[in-house]
C-alpha cells in the first residue's frame, strides 16, 4: 500500500494532528556503517557536496557523493563520484559500478536535475582542475552516460567547483551555471549553458557580469530573491569578500543586484542557504562562518532583495567554530525553517527559530561523535514520515554518515506553503499562459522543496482539470494553462503536495483572457495571494478563510485545516519551543478540522488519485 493511501485512510480515522512537545534528547541516531563498504579504499572519500534524490525511479531517495580532495588548488587529484542506492528502508548499496561505470574525476559539486525532460534526473560535474566537463544522462534506471561531447558546446573547460540547474530563461527546461574561478580571482566568474529543451546547451555569451567580491568560487544559488518569479543567482566567494548577488531580467541575463552586507569576519565560507525565515514571503540567506567571531551570518531580505546582516539581532549562543555551512529545515514540525549548521567541530548543531525568524542555539540535538562534516542534506530514508541527514565527511574523518530521524523527531504533519502566485495578465486569446508560483516545505534542497507534486488546478469549483507544474529552480514551479477564448474569465488555485501526503493549495486566482487582471497586482507585476487574510482564530482557521469549502487555502491529506499561505495556522497560543500549545499543559498542540474542511480535502486527494492512476497507467 502506497503512502498516499495510508494517510487517506488515516484522514478518515481521525481528524487531529498532534506534535510532541521538545524533549530535549536528541532527534537523530547515528547509524554505524550505514553506508558500508565506504568508497576510497574502505575509508571514505573527501565529500564537499552530496545529493539526496531518487535516481531509479522507485520513489525512495537515493545518495550521490561528489569527491575530490583538492582544497583549492585546482590539482588533478580523482576520487569517485559514488552512488548508493536504497531499498527503500535506509538499506543502501554501493551500485557506482553499474550507475557511473565507476567513475573518477575531480568533482567538488554537482548538479542534479532532469534537462531532457523524460523524468529522470540527470547529473552535471564540472572539474576542479580544468578537465573535461561530465553530463552524465540517466535511462530511468539509475545508469547514467556521459554526453557531455554531444549535449555541451565544444571550448575549454575552466575549473570549476561549483554548479547548479534553474529555468533561466523561463522556457520551462532546466539550463546550467557552471561557476569559473576555483583556484582563482576570475573573470569570468562562470558559463552560462541554455538548454534547448532536449538537454542540449549552448553557451549565453556576456550572460552575467564581470567582477565578485572575493575569490575562489565554491558555491552557487538560483533564488528568486526580489520575487518577480524568475531565477537570480548567488555567487559565494570562498574568502576576500561574500561574492555577488546578480539579477535576472527575465531572459536569462543577469546584472549586478541589489546590496549585500559584508562579512563580520574574514573567515572562510563555503555555503548559502537562500530560505524565508521570518515568514514574510521573501527569501533571506544563511552564510556559514561570516556572522562575526567565526558564527553563521544571517542576512534579511527586505522584499526587493537587498540583503542586510541582521545576525547580532537575531542569533543567539551560537558557538563561534569552523563551520561548512547551514541546512534550512523545519526541524520541530512548527511550520517555521531552523538552521542546521554543518561544521568541522564537534557534532552538527541546530538553530531553533521561533517563528519570526530569530534563532537560538539548541544542544544535544544531534548524538556525539563528532566528526568533520563538509555538507549534509534532509528526505525521508525509510518512509516513515520523517526526515533524516547524510553529511558528507572530509578532512578529519572520511566515512560519510547516515543519521535516522528517531521517535522524538516529529513526523511531517504541515502542508507546504504556497507562497506567491504569478498573475499571467494580460493573456491573449488563443494564448496558453505560463503561470509561476513559489513553494515551501520542510526542508530546502538543490531541487527545491521535496514535494510529490505541483500543479495547478484549473476551475476548481467546475471541472476541475488538474495540470502538472515543473521545477524551475530555488522555489519556483511553472505550469502551462490551457488557451481561452476573448473574455473568458480563468479562476485557478496553485497547489502542493509533499512525500508526506500534506496537500496545499492557494486562494483562488482569477484572469481575463484579453483583458485586465481583476484584481491588485504587487511591486513585482505577480498577483497578490490573498491567502494571508486576517488574524488567527483559536480553531487554526484564518478568518479570511471561513465559510465555503471554495475559499479555504491549504489543507493537509490527514484533512487538518490550516489558515494560508503565509501562516502554518497554528493557534495563537504557542509553548516556550514554539510548538502549538493546547491549553492543558500537556505541550501537545492537536487541532481539530472542520467537517468542510476534511470534505474538501479527501476530494481534492480524491481527484489527484484518479488523475495518478490516469497517468501512470
Amino acid at each position: 500500500m502506497n503512502r498516499h493511501a495510508l494517510t487517506t485512510i488515516a484522514a478518515l480515522a481521525g481528524l487531529f494532528v498532534c506534535r510532541p512537545a521538545w524533549a530535549g534528547n536528541p532527534l537523530f541516531d547515528l547509524i554505524p556503517d550505514a553506508l558500508d563498504p565506504q568508497a576510497c579504499g574502505g575509508s571514505g572519500c573527501w565529500t564537499n557536496h552530496l545529493r539526496v534524490t531518487d535516481i531509479d525511479g522507485d520513489d525512495d531517495l537515493d545518495l550521490l557523493l561528489a569527491n575530490y580532495s583538492d582544497f583549492f588548488g585546482g590539482s588533478n587529484d580523482p576520487e569517485p563520484l559514488v552512488v548508493y542506492t536504497n531499498d527503500g528502508s535506509a538499506n543502501f548499496t554501493n551500485t557506482s559500478a553499474a550507475a557511473v561505470g565507476g567513475y573518477t574525476g575531480n568533482l567538488r559539486m554537482i548538479a542534479v536535475g532532469d534537462v531532457d525532460g523524460d523524468g529522470a534526473v540527470d547529473v552535471f560535474a564540472p572539474q576542479g582542475n580544468g578537465g573535461p566537463y561530465v553530463l552524465f544522462m540517466n535511462d530511468g534506471s539509475g545508469v547514467f552516460t556521459d554526453e557531455a561531447d554531444m549535449r555541451l558546446p565544444a571550448g575549454d573547460y575552466p575549473a570549476g567547483a561549483a554548479a547548479r540547474m534553474g529555468d533561466v530563461d523561463g522556457d520551462g527546461d532546466l539550463d546550467i551555471f557552471s561557476a569559473d574561478a576555483y583556484a582563482s580571482g576570475g573573470p569570468p566568474y562562470g558559463r552560462l549553458y541554455i538548454n534547448d529543451g532536449l538537454g542540449n546547451f549552448e553557451e549565453a555569451m556576456g550572460a552575467i557580469p564581470g567582477s565578485i567580491s572575493g575569490v575562489d568560487i565554491d558555491d552557487v544559488e538560483f533564488l528568486d530573491v526580489d520575487r518577480d518569479f524568475d531565477l537570480d543567482l548567488f555567487v559565494n566567494a570562498h574568502n576576500g569578500g561574500t561574492g555577488a548577488l546578480w539579477l535576472n531580467d527575465g531572459t536569462g541575463t543577469f546584472a549586478a543586484g541589489p546590496s549585500v552586507s559584508p562579512p563580520g569576519n574574514n573567515g572562510n565560507h563555503y555555503n548559502a542557504a537562500p530560505c524565508d525565515v521570518d515568514g514574510d514571503g521573501d527569501l533571506d540567506m544563511w552564510i556559514d562562518n561570516i556572522g562575526g567571531g567565526y558564527t553563521e551570518q544571517l542576512l534579511i531580505n527586505d522584499g526587493s532583495g537587498n540583503l542586510t546582516d541582521e545576525t547580532a539581532a537575531r542569533v543567539s549562543g551560537n558557538p563561534g567554530a569552523d563551520d561548512n555551512g547551514v541546512i534550512c529545515a523545519d526541524i520541530d514540525d512548527d511550520g517555521d525553517f531552523d538552521g542546521v549548521v554543518i561544521t568541522l567541530s564537534g557534532t552538527e548543531r541546530l538553530l531553533e527559530n521561533d517563528g519570526t525568524g530569530n534563532f537560538t542555539y539548541v544542544p544535544g540535538i544531534f548524538p556525539p561523535p563528532g566528526n568533520c562534516s563538509l555538507w549534509g542534506e534532509f528526505g525521508d530514508l525509510n518512509g516513515d514520515g520523517r526526515f533524516d541527514l547524510i553529511t558528507g565527511q572530509g578532512e578529519c574523518s572520511s566515512s560519510d554518515e547516515v543519521y535516522l530521524a528517531n521517535q522524538f523527531l516529529p513526523p511531517d504533519s504541515l502542508p507546504p506553503k504556497i507562497i506567491a502566485v504569478e498573475d499571467p495578465s494580460p493573456v491573449a486569446a488563443g494564448v496558453e499562459p505560463a503561470v509561476r508560483f513559489a513553494v515551501s516545505d520542510r526542508t530546502v534542497t538543490d531541487e527545491g522543496p521535496r514535494l510529490d507534486r505541483a500543479f495547478i488546478v484549473v476551475d476548481p469549483d467546475g471541472a476541475g482539470t488538474i495540470i502538472d507544474a515543473t521545477f524551475m529552480g530555488g522555489d519556483l514551479f511553472r505550469a502551462v494553462l490551457p488557451a481561452g477564448n476573448d473574455g473568458e474569465l480563468v479562476t485557478y488555485q496553485a497547489c502542493a503536495e509533499d512525500r508526506n501526503a500534506n496537500l496545499a493549495c492557494s486562494d483562488p486566482q482569477v484572469y481575463e483572457v484579453g483583458g485586465e487582471p481583476p484584481g491588485g497586482t504587487d511591486s513585482s507585476g505577480g498577483a497578490v495571494d490573498s491567502s494571508g487574510g486576517g488574524p488567527d482564530t483559536d480553531d487554526g482557521v484564518d478568518s479570511a478563510t471561513i465559510g465555503t469549502m471554495t475559499t479555504m487555502t491549504t489543507m493537509t491529506a490527514s484533512a487538518t485545516v490550516t489558515a494560508s499561505a503565509g501562516d502554518a495556522g497554528e493557534d495563537t497560543e504557542t509553548d516556550s519551543a514554539g510548538g502549538a500549545d493546547d491549553g492543558d499543559g500537556g505541550g501537545c498542540g492537536c487541532r481539530q478540522s472542520s467537517s468542510g474542511g476534511a470534505a474538501w480535502s479527501l476530494l481534492l486527494l480524491g481527484l489527484l488519485a484518479i488523475n495518478r492512476r490516469r497517468g501512470r497507467g
